[in-house]
């Protein structure tokens, strides 16, 4: 099983990572993302990590490479479900994630985009 899963919402990717995820499959995201944003003409990203309780420099740096890689491809990247003890986190490892918004989770995300009710289909995507 992937640590992570991606979900078509109209014109926004939603992408959901688990807590343990390695390089591999980081590089099979970059992989996937860039490829779906491409065929798809994505324009945002969520990265939901509600599940996850820290966020370490590994993963705060391979979310940061990855959200750099999204920029380059145009889409707008959010971070949304972020706990008290993971932003304590990024605080203490003074992690910065440049260019990248936030939101309390994908409700809030979807608002902030102008998607909150206006979503008419959800497509799980295989990769």
């Amino acid at each position: 099983m992937r640590p992570y899963s991606v979900f078509i919402l109209e014109n926004i990717l939603l992408v959901s990572i688990q807590e343990e995820i390695d390089d591999k499959n980081v590089q099979r995201l970059l992989g996937l993302l860039g490829s779906l944003v491409i065929r798809h003409r994505i324009n945002a990203v969520i990265f939901d990590l509600h599940d996850v309780e820290v966020v370490d420099t590994f993963l705060a740096t391979n979310i940061e490479k990855l959200a750099d890689m999204l920029q380059l491809l145009e889409a707008e990247v959010m971070v949304s479900g972020l706990s008290v003890p993971a932003v304590l986190t990024l605080l203490d490892f003074e992690i910065q994630l440049k260019g990248v918004s936030f939101a309390l989770d994908v409700e809030q995300a979807l608002e902030r985009l102008g998607k909150s009710k206006n979503i008419s289909s959800l497509r799980l995507c295989h990769g």
